[in-house]
């Protein structure tokens, strides 16, 4: 929570020199600054009120909207908690239209940390509950609505624009069936997706009609809509406009607290216009501070956000822990049923067979608890196995991302220094000194490195040498970046060579392993 208002003390504050033209306008005067704690704190006593009167479908509904608030606030960890907890209470009841939802909310996190097969996966759950459980119904059509329009904008954000296309094609069907007539969100998507075809005309004429709409409705949304309106005309070279539409999104986003997310990209592209229209000091700033709310918001060493990193396994404890419940009560009123018949019956039959019925009920239960016992100690042992296989693979996505992010550091850099001095044509002596203290700091620190490799993949290399004794330090080298996954040109990156250079070092590895034509490095070397 500390490191959340510290997040938005950033954004609210450092930002107010940079807006100020902007938050006087008339559009802007007559909203109101949202008091997220105080309905933070609603839901959370209507939950628990929900909860003491049994009302499960209400606590339900309480649980989604306070995760809904954590997610646009960028609290990610409660907001993960929140939609699993949801996700429990909602399988008791059998709630397939908040199950579905549910999914849904799931994949959309998933999508904001990169994690694009999980988010896919839970998509996919969303779509089959909903075709499975609410057939034919306006529940069902709803739905798959919001469905199919998240998964369009979840393929648009990933670059696959025809796919997104289809799928607002399903969305507007469905919408159709519900007797809608106007659809700005899918309008909005559409213009999204011109966009990026570079179509700019095209997505004008989508998102302009429907300026009013969402700011009427749907205020919290123009944070996202000003953004891509930001982005047209900055591509149409109409600068002005597009740092007016930059700004307007950065206040909305600031008054409503939503779509965090989005907000690092916003002071990118402020950057980046600014450094067109030659405007440098804004651009340094802007740039800068969307790497520190990147970093925040969204860095693997941030506390903030490191638990939503683990996967979490409480919804199929608690899932089966309901299960089992459910099958006692089932068995003992089974067994009620069964004694109370036989005593209706002829007394002294109901005698001799009662007790054989108990001497065998007996018997089975301890079989059936030994049995249970023996596979839920299985069942354990292979979703902590699982666990661990899974927690393993996140940490060296981490060391991964961690390697990658000084990459692209260091290219920003590089990117702002060539843009400077393509500036300086006066040869202005302010510049020279700028220049002079930008430094990029060629030497990989491979001893942090090494130590953070090896705590995460312990006997990584005492295997490597023991199954091929020949292969050098250096060789040990190449072989940890490739079991990270990293490209050839992010391995020329970080161990300064030529991406030829890395390719004649995997050919030369290759043949001191003794590799056949047809095995893979990778899997090799994944293995161990």
């Amino acid at each position: 929570m500390k490191l959340t208002k510290l997040f938005f003390s950033l954004i609210f504050f450092i930002p107010f020199n940079l807006i100020g033209q902007v938050s006087g306008t008339p559009e802007l005067q007559n909203l109101k600054a949202i008091n997220l704690d105080s309905l933070i704190l609603k839901y959370k006593e209507e939950q628990k009120e929900n909860l003491k009167e049994g009302d499960t479908l209400s606590a339900i509904k309480s649980l989604i909207e306070l995760s809904s608030i954590y997610s646009t606030t960028g609290n990610y960890p409660k907001s993960y908690d929140g939609y699993w907890e949801a996700l429990i209470y909602s399988n008791t009841i059998s709630d397939s239209t908040h199950i579905a939802k549910i999914y849904r909310k799931l994949g959309t996190l998933y999508s904001i940390f990169r994690r694009e097969h999980k988010a896919e996966h839970f998509y996919q759950l969303s779509l089959k509950t909903t075709k499975d459980f609410l057939k034919s119904s306006n529940k069902q059509y709803k739905n798959l609505s919001d469905t199919y329009y998240i998964i369009a904008s979840h393929n648009r954000e990933n670059g696959n624009y025809g796919l997104s296309e289809k799928y607002l094609d399903s969305c507007r069907q469905m919408l159709s069936k519900l007797k809608k007539t106007e659809f700005p969100f899918v309008h909005a998507e559409q213009g999204y997706i011109y966009y990026h075809l570079s179509r700019y005309d095209d997505a004008l004429n989508e998102l302009l009609p429907h300026k009013n709409y969402f700011k009427e409705k749907h205020p919290k949304y123009l944070v996202i809509f000003y953004s891509f309106l930001g982005d047209i005309y900055f591509k149409k070279g109409i600068y002005n406009t597009g740092e007016s539409y930059y700004l307007k999104a950065l206040e909305y986003s600031k008054i409503y607290q939503s779509h965090s997310n989005y907000v690092p990209d916003l002071y990118q592209k402020l950057g980046d216009l600014y450094f067109k229209t030659n405007k440098k000091d804004l651009a340094y700033k802007n740039l800068q501070l969307s790497k520190d709310l990147t970093e925040q918001l969204f860095g693997v060493r941030s506390q903030s956000n490191s638990d939503i990193l683990e996967i979490k396994d409480a919804f199929r404890i608690e899932n089966e822990t309901q299960k089992k419940i459910l099958e006692t009560e089932k068995l003992n009123k089974l067994e009620q049923q069964q004694k109370t018949l036989f005593f209706r019956n002829v007394a002294l039959t109901v005698s001799i067979v009662s007790l054989l019925l108990i001497s065998g009920i007996i018997v089975w239960y301890l079989h059936k608890r030994r049995t249970s016992e023996k596979n839920d100690f299985l069942s354990r042992q292979k979703l902590s196995l699982e666990k661990n296989a899974e927690i393993l693979a996140l940490k060296n996505r981490e060391l991964t991302s961690s390697a990658l992010q000084l990459i692209q550091k260091d290219q920003l850099i590089l990117e702002i220094k060539d843009s400077l001095k393509l500036l300086d044509k006066d040869n202005n002596e302010d510049v020279k000194n700028i220049l002079t203290k930008i430094k990029i700091n060629k030497n990989f620190d491979w001893k942090h490195f090494n130590a953070r490799f090896t705590s995460v993949n312990k006997f990584f290399y005492k295997t490597l040498s023991k199954e091929f004794p020949e292969l050098t330090r250096k060789d040990h080298r190449l072989c940890a970046l490739i079991k990270l996954n990293f490209s050839s040109k992010e391995i020329s990156q970080l161990l300064g060579i030529s991406p030829e250079s890395v390719n004649t070092s995997r050919y030369r590895l290759r043949k001191k392993m003794n590799l056949l034509k047809d095995d893979d490095l990778y899997e090799t070397i994944a293995k161990l």
